[in-house]
């Protein structure tokens, strides 16, 4: 790239949101078979030229700031490396025939030697598939299966195509697969194995191993053909999981399945996982008999890397798989390494900014500190370019220059138990060479931090990383004119301290050790909150006490802390509980922090155990039954002064709200006049606590029953009574009730298509001002007489809706005129400037006009109940003393 086209593409950087995260898996998928490295056979003749290529890619890969390699070491049942099992690859040397150099022994050496990580991918069972040169068979040489062991191939002529896999139902295959890997892990210090997305050849007719299935159900076998392959792949994995973590437990193992799992078209495979259903297709689940999620679950894989290659806003749309993914991970404490293919996605993009915006959609999900984008293939990410702002840059310079401006370390394995393994002494600089004395078997991490900077207050920041050193040296880089910020000129060698940590190879990070500066001082951390034995609230932090530049947080699920549900290296002293983990109510969890400061090994604190009480209600409790419709739901604390939201629906989704409240109380009284009697209803509580977001279950009750019965009018209280068209039709209201029907008619023959027909749910007890009313299309007239009656439904007890029969008509005379009175007396009780006039000790209940209690007690030996201190408006009072009454009057003083 010319120099005038890079300055082009750091301007173009300026302009966008400048984005870095120090733990991130940053690789491509390189393949011999995609013509990546090696590009060609490897023969005496050319074996510098291919070793300058690899170099030459690895020095790409390095100053791109990208740091791993998926490197296919296995494609048919070959070898790109010295295999004790099976033939020289024929995209190495040459099906059999010996290779000049070992590629993935070079390439593994190299590599490390520039701080990448480099990961042996494998194809488990293809031997050969319908574009191999070669026909159907690779020939005579006794390592070829065919030859070996044919009875452990399934081959399928399909048509004018061929394929043949081994069979993953046999013993000797599964143990063929343990035993390559094995033999790698023996010869090879790779950083990881990987699978991508070749299991059984899809659409593999069932008859092809009917023999073997046949033979499963005679032992006793139950699964279905379909499960029974699922079965056999997923053994296959545990088997290779188990011998990786008894072997070296440190070298990650992982699998690149098709993009989408658990579809929308596998609801119930969702379900049976315990996971939503992923937006898309699987088509895997029962094509090649792959259940990804199956792995996450069992937690016989470290990553995944779903081929989700689709951009964003595509049928399959990026934007909405990935989030997924990254969900279901986070569920299984596992991580999401997202593959994108540039084969046709980078031409495809309308911009290069689709991939920053990938990138940015996976960050923005992850939520383990574990991001990552795996590249297929190499040759495309290293040779393809976009157009942008007029000028064609291959993505690597892109992402340099946007997302990847700083070096990535791998995120760590937090599932798995991890020691300081020891210290780092001797370290000393001469030149521009860094040498120490460290512990076997560790990586390193190299900073140089500017001596502007206090030592005390380096926090291992990623803008400080200068590289990654898999021995107990590492040569400062010079800078590169093709590679901005990559190295340090000779002129400031001296402007900066350089510090080094233990780097295992879990991804840990221990203590900095700094050239020519004391350490610091340290102190072993205290635990502030939970304490030991506590009962933690659900909006919780854990915060501690300490003197360290940096800390480690461990969570488990046991004292000894090796079943680890969160670990993660930070620098502040507290976190949220919220970021940790889901806790489970009931269940005790321990926890312990690692102080590590500058200089000094690791100091842990004590291990404390805690309980969380999880934000829940506590009543009614969940299917509750013969609740009050004035139900009173109470819930848990969250912290203080928080404000809760209650929200009561008829729906378990929350869609259809009856009532909703907000109050910094524990409790909430739901109102009378708001719930139906005899109806189930769901409930849901919701707070933000430090600009987090917390809600409980939704859990349901069951009003009790509540009988309606036929309505008693208040306006109009009497037969002939003049009511104004700034008046209402009202009746009493009626708790638990579903619905109020009014009508109003010109005659007391009710026609539906003449009259006014109004249908209350919500507890309304008055129809709109008269003045509104049509009969029909017609208002009413003044002078004229008409007639009104209602009724009312319930649930009754069978479930079943009732209504009541209608009241016996009523008459009033409309008056055009406004003048609605100030009261509606009755002969026992009247209302009087903010007093009730009834007879002597009668129970008083007043309510608004919208059927809301405000008021109840009895009246004093005088006969008057005071309700002087209810503010100015239209109120209903139902009298119960020696003659029962009810009143409408306006308070206006």
């Amino acid at each position: 790239m010319s120099l005038r086209i890079l300055a082009a593409v750091m301007a173009i950087a300026a302009t966008l949101s400048a984005s870095a995260t120090k733990r991130e898996q940053r690789g491509t998928w390189m393949s011999a078979l995609s013509g990546d490295w090696p590009n060609a056979k490897i023969v005496s003749a050319n074996v510098e030229r291919h070793k300058s290529l690899c170099l030459e890619n690895l020095d790409t890969i390095q100053k791109s700031n990208f740091n791993t390699i998926y490197f296919h070491s296995r494609i048919m049942c070959d070898a790109l490396y010295n295999s004790a099992y099976e033939p020289w690859s024929s995209y190495a040397s040459g099906r059999g025939v010996e290779c000049p150099i070992d590629p993935l022994g070079f390439l593994v050496e190299n590599a490390h030697a520039r701080g990448i990580e480099v990961y042996a991918w494998l194809n488990p069972y293809r031997y050969m598939n319908q574009s191999t040169s070669m026909g159907t068979s690779w020939g005579d040489n006794p390592l070829n299966y065919e030859n070996s062991h044919p009875d452990w191939l399934i081959k399928w002529e399909n048509g004018s195509t061929t394929w043949t896999i081994l069979n993953p139902a046999l013993d000797e295959v599964k143990q063929r697969i343990v035993d390559v890997i094995a033999d790698i892990l023996s010869k090879y210090d790779v950083d990881g194995i990987v699978f991508d997305d070749f299991f059984y050849q899809n659409g593999l007719p069932m008859s092809y191993d009917a023999t073997q299935y046949n033979a499963y159900t005679a032992a006793g076998g139950t699964l279905s053909q379909a499960d029974w392959r699922r079965e056999n792949v997923n053994d296959m994995v545990r088997r290779v999981n188990a011998y990786i973590k008894s072997t070296k437990p440190w070298v990650r193992f992982g699998i690149g399945p098709a993009g989408v799992a658990s579809g929308n078209n596998q609801p119930d495979v969702a379900a049976a996982h315990g996971v939503e259903p992923c937006p898309g297709s699987d088509w895997q689940y029962n094509g090649i008999f792959s259940d990804p999620v199956q792995w996450l679950e069992e937690g016989t894989i470290d990553f995944i890397s779903p081929q989700i290659y689709w951009n964003i806003g595509a049928s399959s749309n990026f934007a909405t798989i990935a989030p997924w993914w990254h969900r279901v991970v986070k569920k299984f404490n596992r991580h999401c390494y997202v593959s994108q293919s540039l084969t046709s996605n980078l031409d495809n993009a309308s911009s290069i900014e689709e991939f920053y915006n990938q990138i940015q959609i996976c960050r923005s999900n992850d939520e383990q500190d574990a991001s990552g984008m795996i590249y297929f293939c190499w040759k495309n990410l290293k040779n393809k370019t976009k157009s942008y702002n007029g000028k064609n840059v291959n993505l690597p310079t892109y992402l340099r220059y946007n997302v990847f401006s700083n070096k990535a370390l791998q995120p760590v394995c937090s599932w798995m138990p991890a020691t300081c393994p020891g210290s780092i002494t001797n370290l000393s600089r001469s030149g521009r060479t860094l040498t120490w004395t460290g512990v076997e078997g560790m990586r390193y991490t190299i900073y140089a931090v500017p001596k502007s900077l206090d030592p005390a207050n380096f926090h291992k920041e990623e803008c400080y990383l200068k590289g990654i050193s898999y021995s107990a040296s590492y040569t400062i880089p010079e800078t590169d004119a093709k590679y901005p910020g990559y190295g340090i000129a000779d002129a400031d060698l001296d402007n900066y301290n350089y510090a080094v940590c233990i780097y295992d190879r879990y991804g840990n990070e221990y203590s900095a050790y700094f050239a020519g500066i004391a350490p610091a001082s340290a102190s072993r951390p205290t635990l502030t909150t939970p304490t030991n034995g506590a009962v933690a609230p659900a909006a919780f932090n854990f915060e501690w006490n300490g003197n360290s530049q940096m800390y480690e947080i461990v969570v488990a699920r046991n004292a000894d802390l090796t079943d680890i549900v969160y670990r993660r290296e930070q620098a502040e002293r507290s976190i949220a509980a919220a970021d940790v983990a889901n806790f489970e109510p009931g269940t005790t969890y321990y926890w312990a922090v690692v102080a590590r400061s500058n200089g000094v090994a690791d100091l842990k604190s004590d291990v404390a155990e805690f309980t969380v009480d999880t934000f829940r209600i506590l009543s009614p409790s969940n299917e509750a039954s013969d609740c009050a419709d004035d139900v009173t739901i109470t819930w848990n604390e969250l912290g203080n002064n928080v404000d809760y939201t209650l929200t009561i629906a008829t729906d378990n989704a929350m869609n259809k709200v009856a009532y909703t409240t907000t109050t910094k109380s524990l409790k909430a009284d739901v109102p009378a006049y708001t719930l139906s009697g005899n109806k189930t209803y769901y409930a849901t509580v919701a707070a933000t606590v430090n600009d987090r977001d917390y809600a409980t279950n939704v859990s349901s009750f069951k009003t009790a029953l509540m009988e309606g019965h036929v309505p008693v009018f208040i306006n109009p209280t009497t037969d002939g009574q003049t009511i104004h068209s700034d008046e209402m039709v009202e009746v009493e209201p009626q708790r638990g009730i579903t619905q109020l029907k009014i009508m109003i008619a010109s005659t007391t023959a009710f026609s539906a298509r003449s009259s006014y027909n109004g249908t209350f749910t919500n507890f309304e007890t008055k129809t709109p001002a008269l003045s509104e009313i049509k009969l029909g299309s017609a208002t009413l007239a003044d002078g004229k007489t008409y007639y009104i009656r209602a009724n009312v439904s319930y649930i009754g007890p069978e479930g079943s809706t009732v209504t009541t029969d209608w009241t016996e008509p009523r008459s009033f005379v409309y008056s055009a005129e406004q003048g609605a009175v100030a009261s509606i007396k009755a002969d026992s009780a009247h209302y009087s400037a903010g007093t009730i006039v009834c007879a002597a000790d009668a129970a008083v209940t007043v309510y608004t006009a919208d059927g809301r209690e405000v008021a109840d007690g009895r009246a004093d030996a005088a006969g008057r109940f005071d309700v002087v201190a209810l503010p100015t408006g239209v109120y209903i009072a139902k009298i119960a003393g020696a003659e029962k009454a009810t009143i409408k009057f306006v308070k206006s003083e």
